[in-house]
């Protein structure tokens, strides 16, 4: 005698042998839908009297989404798409404090979840303070505080992050000693590049990030800012080498996907040599080349 389960619109006759109701329970589970939590993370602000530490703050959005962008089970709003709807909607980042506008913010987004903090630097010791805000209940799923230097700040993070992650429900793997931070002067250059790159600044941004990435090449979102830059200001064909070098080196990254859109974008603008690959002029009749007339006349 056969069970009959149905599960949505599928059912499956399954027999009463143990090992083939091992097998069909594994298929149920195979066919699950997975679900992804998209989380939205809204600049950190510099609470401190340092203005040096505004890039800091500016960046340290973007070094939360490295810490955690490979996370199965999660994804991560792109900060333009949140540029985007802030523009649209007329909303100031000074106006992303009440709870509120976040969730209007979070639901325009497609976001379940908001991240925001800040930063305070006192005695050299930077504190970084973050909440996990749920969208649909406007409620804090999870508050979260670490503290370091500027020199251990990807750790510091790292440590951030980790912690976050829990209020979704995730296990957070710790990133090895060689992934955390290969040089933190590296990564100084980076969120200085991302302060000048929001404050409009996007040649002194790419000076940053050309710094960042001579001291270490292996970074995938200096790679993608600096790209980013030149987008921006419409140089179409050092965009588009800055997207093909990131696509090259980082095949894998979550951007990727992205940045083989504006690659396409930028290789069909007109007056970018890169993507002229049509065969040259015939050449004209030898008598009008010597001055001697088109054939006819």
């Amino acid at each position: 005698m056969n069970t009959i389960v149905t599960r949505g619109t599928s059912s499956w006759r399954i027999p009463k042998q143990p090992a083939a109701l091992l097998c069909v329970a594994l298929a149920i589970a195979l066919l699950a839908p997975v679900t992804l939590s998209a989380v939205a993370v809204l600049p950190f602000h510099n609470s401190s009297n340092q203005p040096d530490l505004d890039p800091v703050a500016d960046g340290l959005g973007d070094l939360l989404i490295t810490c955690a962008q490979n996370t199965p089970g999660v994804t991560f709003v792109e900060r333009v798409a949140l540029d985007k709807v802030l523009a649209e909607q007329k909303i100031s980042l000074a106006g992303l404090t009440d709870d509120k506008t976040k969730a209007q913010v979070g639901k325009l987004l497609g976001a379940k979840y908001i991240i925001t903090g800040g930063l305070v630097m006192l005695d050299n010791k930077l504190t970084i303070n973050a909440r996990l805000f749920e969208v649909e209940t406007s409620r804090v799923a999870k508050s979260s505080e670490a503290t370091g230097t500027l020199d251990n700040l990807m750790e510091t993070v790292q440590s951030l992050t980790v912690d976050l992650m829990k209020g979704i429900g995730i296990e957070l793997k710790p990133l090895s000693a060689a992934e955390i931070d290969r040089s933190p002067e590296a990564n100084l250059h980076f969120m200085r590049g991302l302060g000048y790159f929001y404050g409009n600044m996007k040649n002194q941004a790419i000076s940053e990030f050309m710094k960042s990435l001579a001291i270490d090449p292996a970074q995938p979102r200096a790679r993608w800012w600096n790209a980013a830059c030149y987008y921006d200001q419409k140089e179409w064909e050092h965009a588009a080498i800055e997207y093909e070098r990131f696509l090259k080196d980082f095949p894998k990254d979550a951007s990727a996907v992205e940045a083989q859109k504006r690659l396409a974008q930028c290789k069909n603008m007109p007056g970018n040599v890169i993507k002229q690959h049509e065969p040259p002029p015939r050449p004209m009749p030898s008598r009008v080349r010597q001055g001697q007339g088109a054939p006819g006349k």
